[in-house]
């Protein structure tokens, strides 16, 4: 019998997110401003189709800045796509739970892992995170960070290698 568990989170904006949205702001405003000046001062309407495609690239700038990640587990392989503005998917990464060497809750006392790559796919909270450092074809050795659901959780765990499943974490998140 097939196990599958999918889970989204989206990723809640950070104070770059919030800066990068107020300089697209002031920059659209400023470069509308101008446009608007200009049609008036020469005489040019073309200019406000220009200051129409600025506000419009800020639209879809700031939208773009709207990030969810999409955790699908099958079988123990587990699958994280990035889904940017409900309007761009791009595949992170491929993993699978049986080559996992580590895998629990994100604590202070986990081990930092310098000489791992790092895909960071997580709600951006720092509450209910998870890890699971292994090995995959597209990065080598890999640490990910990412917040799971508890459906997503249990579809991991019968495929992780049993010294994992016997010695992991009591915490779950809610």
């Amino acid at each position: 019998m097939d196990s599958f568990a999918e889970f989204m989170v989206k990723k809640q904006p950070d104070s770059s997110d919030k800066l990068k949205k107020i300089q697209i702001i002031v920059l659209t405003v400023l470069l509308c401003s101008a446009t608007v000046v200009l049609a008036d001062m020469f005489h040019f309407p073309f200019l406000l189709i220009i200051t129409c495609a600025l506000i419009y690239g800020a639209y879809y700038l700031i939208t773009g800045l709207s990030v969810e990640y999409e955790y699908a587990v099958t079988n123990g392989e587990m699958v994280v796509d990035k889904i940017i503005a409900c309007r761009k998917r791009v595949h992170l990464i491929t993993a699978d739970a049986a080559k996992f060497e580590a895998f629990g809750p994100l604590t202070d006392d986990v081990a930092s892992a310098d000489e791992k790559t790092l895909v960071l796919c997580a709600d951006n909270t720092g509450e209910n995170e998870y890890y699971a450092d292994g090995e995959t074809e597209e990065y080598g050795a890999v640490r990910i960070v990412f917040t799971p659901n508890q459906a997503v959780i249990e579809a991991i765990e019968p495929f992780l290698p049993r010294q994992l499943r016997n010695h992991r974490g009591q915490e779950n998140p809610s």
